[in-house]
């Protein structure tokens, strides 16, 4: 295998990049707000190392496009559909860079790690479970100090190393073709 890089991107507005190298402290930066500035960012990363991107996959939930007594949540709409906008735009420099890159389901990343939790049979609040992996994320990686806007993206590229390191036929399944003999 020629990967020496596992970037983790958490895509949101409010997510970060995190890049792991062997013998380098991991790093994270907040989601850059100018496409260029993430072009320029992955193509760095590009030109001095063999990179692999493991991105989360959005997708618009049931409960995202509700419409309750009140109408349609359309701040929420307009969100959902500026965010998954984004999402694309992101996978597009992805491609045009020619960086290998998987898609990887928020529940594939974390059911992978172990890292969902039932809290007394009901589900667990989505800012205790944002903490929860803050907190996790900070101890796996202590170089990078864990905030609310990089724990998701450290998680992510710690599942890149575990799944590399413990299942690359997953890897290699979810991988474009086109970019096999770049990696193995």
């Amino acid at each position: 295998m020629k990967i020496d890089c596992i970037i983790g991107i958490d895509p949101g507005s409010n997510g970060g990049i995190v890049v792991w190298r062997p013998n380098h402290n991991a790093t994270a930066i907040k989601m850059p707000k100018d496409l260029n500035e993430i072009r320029d960012f992955l193509n760095y990363y590009k030109e001095i190392t063999t990179p692999i991107i493991f991105l989360e996959k959005l997708s618009v939930r049931p409960d995202d496009v509700t419409v309750g007594d009140a109408g349609a949540n359309m701040g929420k709409l307009y969100r959902i559909q500026k965010m998954l906008q984004n999402f694309e735009h992101l996978k597009a420099i992805i491609t045009v860079a020619e960086i290998p890159f998987v898609l990887v389901n928020a529940m594939k990343w974390q059911n992978d790690l172990k890292l969902r939790i039932k809290v007394k049979g009901k589900k667990e609040e989505k800012a205790d479970r944002k903490r929860r992996f803050r907190d996790i994320a900070g101890k796996l990686y202590p170089e990078i100090a864990p905030t609310l806007w990089n724990a998701d993206a450290t998680l992510i590229m710690h599942f890149g190393r575990f799944v590399l390191q413990n299942n690359p036929g997953w890897v290699l399944e979810n991988l474009p073709s086109q970019m096999h003999s770049r990696l193995f």
